[in-house]
């Protein structure tokens, strides 16, 4: 447990600082890295934590500062640091320094080393963090266009298909679960306020902030994940059933629990054989 968190982002010139998303409030440093357009909490690229642990998560959003379509000089590398500073339970202050670097894609006419290194999982927590913090800044009809119009964009981006043929239409393996994981997103009480009241929804869209990936994705698709569920333990049963087989052990060894959601409506488990 750490305590007074404080992170501040340092990165390359190519692209700058759009905001942060999570359980932080802005410390109003300027500079020439801001950008314009603010997501989330933006406007600054130092934010306070407060109280931070192992499990405190934040999301950052960030533009490309070049918008012509010059290609970048090849073997061009990017960075991007996080200096993470808070107060120890013995209180000793300590830094913590995150780098993070790669290539940039010179080629602005090909996109397929874009799409192998798309990572729809974080994708998703990005997306489904900033449609929350949107919902309560702006109406819920103009969040549920700007998914629609995100997730439409994508697609004639990143998919094949013929004109007139919807049978044709793919998406790279790459892609393949980020549709569903919208759909589920636009149904969650993440978004969706009928029945819940102003405090359900804060507490939601508080647990929404803070998870980490693994958890948030499950939490937005948790009604695909029970089907599934559902599923292998029909499966496993039939099985037992048909071959005459008595359970070598009981049910609780069988079905380990692997995560959990619980709140005083409903507990959601996911099971592994």
């Amino acid at each position: 447990m750490g305590f007074g968190g404080h992170i501040e982002v340092i990165h390359s010139r190519e692209f700058k600082i759009a905001g942060a998303i999570g359980s932080c409030a802005s410390a109003k440093k300027a500079g020439p890295t801001i950008a314009e357009t603010e997501v989330g909490i933006g406007g600054t690229s130092a934010w306070y934590l407060g109280g931070v642990d192992p499990a405190s998560t934040m999301a950052f959003y960030f533009e490309v500062a070049s918008t012509n379509t010059t290609a970048l000089p090849q073997y061009k590398r990017r960075f991007i640091q996080f200096l993470t500073t808070y107060q120890a339970s013995n209180g000793k202050y300590r830094l913590r320094v995150t780098t993070v670097c790669g290539l940039w894609h010179c080629d602005p006419n090909d996109a397929t080393p874009i799409a192998r290194s798309f990572d729809q999982e974080a994708a998703t927590v990005l997306v489904s963090r900033l449609a929350a913090y949107k919902c309560e800044h702006e109406d819920h009809a103009d969040v549920m266009r700007w998914l629609d119009r995100s997730l439409i964009k994508l697609c004639s981006k990143f998919a094949s298909y013929k004109k007139d043929d919807p049978s044709s239409f793919r998406l790279p393996p790459e892609f393949s679960l980020y549709p569903q994981f919208m759909f589920h997103l636009r149904r969650s009480k993440f978004l969706q306020n009928f029945n819940s009241s102003p405090d359900e929804q804060a507490v939601y869209r508080y647990i929404l902030m803070r998870e980490s990936t693994s958890n948030v994705v499950i939490m937005v698709s948790y009604s695909s994940i029970n089907i599934l569920t559902q599923l292998l333990t029909h499966s496993l049963t039939h099985s037992l059933v048909r071959y005459n087989q008595p359970c070598p052990c009981t049910p609780s060894m069988v079905l380990q629990p692997l995560y959990y959601w619980m709140h005083h409506q409903c507990v959601i488990m996911l099971f592994y054989c």
